[in-house]
């Protein structure tokens, strides 16, 4: 059952407190601090103990049991209205966040991050690969292969005629693709780069 503690920021389970009490009873600490950032379209979460009288007096105080869950005030944009779990299955244990934030900070790497989720990777999966947005630079799109399309030889020829392709058509402001895989250590491994990683422009 999830306990609401503060409904304008994030929701706590039952499992989450538990896990605070047990991180924390052993130890002068008040709580614990959760720190969010972004990177890769991906968030990176940060838990650290707080001991007693070290809170940020910045920093967004959650009741938490006995204890209290701190929210870094530059991270509370970034965490908002998400559910925060402790699951536990087997030998797995880990903090579990559904965040309904974007994890990209512009509407053009969320808009190019779902033409590779809906367009471009349904694509590339039949032949067992992936290709993933990594950043987004003035105008310059950094991808990731894995899977099959790492270290492929027909990797570079995917991207041209492929990848860029389609990106170029639907995002006519985007002027080049780099490549930054690491393709020597792939399952195919055909090639082994050195140097800068290859680019690929309209």
């Amino acid at each position: 059952m999830d306990i609401m503690t503060n409904e304008t920021v994030v929701t706590l389970t039952q499992n989450a407190i538990e896990k605070v009490k047990e991180a924390l009873e052993e130890g002068d600490f008040e709580g614990i601090r959760l720190t969010v950032t972004r990177k890769s379209g991906d968030f990176i979460y940060k838990f650290d103990r707080v001991e007693k009288g070290k809170a940020d007096p910045g920093d967004i105080p959650i009741p938490c049991g006995d204890y209290r869950f701190f929210i870094r005030p530059d991270s509370e944009p970034l965490i908002r209205g998400s559910v925060i779990d402790y699951v536990r299955a087997g030998f797995t244990q880990a903090w579990m966040v559904d965040n309904p934030n974007p994890a990209w900070d512009s509407d053009l790497a969320r808009e190019i991050s779902k033409l590779f989720d809906e367009v471009i990777n349904p694509g590339v999966s039949e032949h067992g690969g992936h290709i993933r947005l990594v950043n987004l630079k003035e105008n310059i799109v950094y991808v990731e292969m894995s899977g099959g399309c790492q270290g492929c030889a027909m990797a570079g020829k995917t991207l041209t005629y492929g990848v860029m392709k389609t990106l170029s058509e639907k995002f006519p402001q985007i002027t080049q693709l780099i490549d930054v895989t690491n393709h020597s250590d792939g399952t195919k491994a055909y090639y082994k780069e050195e140097g800068a990683p290859p680019a690929f422009k309209s």
